[in-house]
């Protein structure tokens, strides 16, 4: 991919247009399929289902972050590695049949619940088990994906097609929820949650489709990580991590307590303004929208800018969508609307966070030493959401349920990603791209 004339020059449309072309139908088949996986089986549907079974608000939310907590385990993957002498491809590959297969075993426990073979109860504790197991093999498996493009990518091609794979996977899901939040609506009091069995079944369907198209990519060779040691006489020496690598992972570790502290907006929207099921997936339609919309931007801006001052532009977008929330009270007749709002800059915000975050770690972090920052990029996120969450659980306990207690949450969750902002490191100027990855670093023979 050349520098003058292509991908780069070009604007966010007509980019799109060249990665919607026959070079990247591998690409496009995992952030679509990929897409089905995130839209189909992610919270969206699992924590209306798990409403709708009987878990509390509190239970649900705790539910809910679980498969942040044991994300943490992307640490193991540079162990993973070396046990497999480096086999990247192979690794990955498992991890994401785990993740992105879930579908087929919520679809079962739905099942069992609705005919009587499990409890409610039961069925609740089993589904959470799952969504945390699968939801965190989705999340390592797809940011060993990113090593990999690395390894089999120019730099410059890796940042044109890494931020429109996953904004076809955070953005094409609103495709999918808004016929989905209609199926609930029409069918839920017919069917009961048999339908939500049926729509997990397609994700595992599309699950097995991504393992089938991601096995097709140009294998990355062997991924070597060392052991974090002193080098061995004659080998070269380690290259040293970028001093603003470490104030970066910080800053992630406290924006992400923000995001577990805010509120979850679809059980907001059932519990507090006492809005039907439909609505909580029409506002994960919304946010997928407002997601494609934000990729669709921010991947033509990493392309070419900073990746860290756009990183505060997404702080500053999830807090203000958070402090506006809290004018959605239930006396207020506009309040489905403002929560519709709050839904599409928050996922504005963290879609351009996601893509922003993960293209700064790759310009920070050196050579092969990319595989172990990011088990720490992973682990510090997943510990800042964890704590975020389970203390946003325990308001939602103590405190009775009402707007009250979601003020808290919305206060917090907005003033964390303010201060956040205020205390991020940026490059200089708009124009500035920190340093260039070394993705020749990162495949050794």
């Amino acid at each position: 991919m050349s520098t003058a004339g292509g991908p780069v020059a070009a604007g966010a449309v007509a980019e799109w247009r060249i990665f919607l072309g026959p070079r990247y139908r591998r690409f496009q088949g995992i952030g679509g399929s990929g897409a089905v996986v995130a839209a189909l089986a992610g919270d969206g549907l699992t924590i209306p289902l798990l409403l709708a079974l009987g878990a509390s608000p509190a239970l649900a939310t705790v539910l809910g972050v679980l498969p942040y907590a044991f994300s943490s385990a992307q640490l193991g993957v540079p162990w993973l590695l070396r046990r497999f002498d480096g086999n990247l491809r192979g690794v990955t590959l498992i991890i994401l049949a785990v993740g992105e297969t879930r579908g087929f075993i919520l679809g079962a426990l739905t099942l069992a619940a609705w005919v009587g073979l499990i409890s409610n109860g039961l069925a609740i504790l089993a589904i959470g088990a799952v969504i945390s197991l699968g939801g965190a093999a989705t999340t390592i498996g797809g940011t060993n994906l990113l090593a990999w493009y690395g390894a089999i990518l120019p730099d410059l091609e890796r940042r044109f097609v890494a931020p429109r794979v996953m904004g076809m996977t955070l953005g094409l899901g609103s495709i999918l929820l808004l016929p989905v939040a209609l199926l609930v609506q029409l069918f839920l009091p017919e069917l009961g949650v048999r339908i939500y069995a049926i729509v997990f079944l397609v994700s595992g369907i599309a699950g097995v489709t991504e393992i089938v198209v991601i096995r097709q990519l140009t294998r990355p060779g062997r991924v070597r990580i060392a052991q974090p040691s002193a080098p061995a006489e004659g080998d070269p020496p380690p290259i040293p991590p970028s001093p603003h690598l470490q104030p970066f992972l910080r800053s992630i570790m406290i924006a992400a307590f923000g995001a577990g502290f805010g509120p979850y907006l679809s059980i907001y929207a059932l519990s507090v303004l006492h809005l039907p099921p439909s609505f909580a997936i029409l506002l994960s339609a919304i946010s997928s929208a407002a997601s494609l919309v934000a990729a669709t931007v921010v991947g033509g801006m990493l392309a070419r800018g900073s990746a860290s001052r756009t990183l505060r532009v997404s702080f500053l977008l999830r807090g203000s969508s958070m402090l506006l929330g809290l004018t959605a009270f239930p006396q207020n007749p506009l309040a489905g609307l403002i929560i519709c709002v709050v839904a599409a800059v928050a996922a504005a915000g963290a879609s351009a966070g996601t893509l922003s975050s993960n293209e700064r770690l790759m310009r920070l972090a050196p050579g092969p030493d990319l595989i172990r920052w990011q088990g720490s990029f992973v682990a510090g996120s997943a510990a800042g959401i964890t704590i975020g969450q389970l203390s946003n659980a325990a308001i939602l306990a103590i405190l009775p349920l009402g707007y009250p207690a979601f003020a808290i949450l919305f206060a917090v969750s907005g003033l964390t990603r303010y201060w956040t902002a205020a205390r991020a490191e940026v490059s200089e100027t708009w124009s500035s791209s920190t340093r260039i990855y070394r993705n020749e670093d990162l495949r050794k023979p």
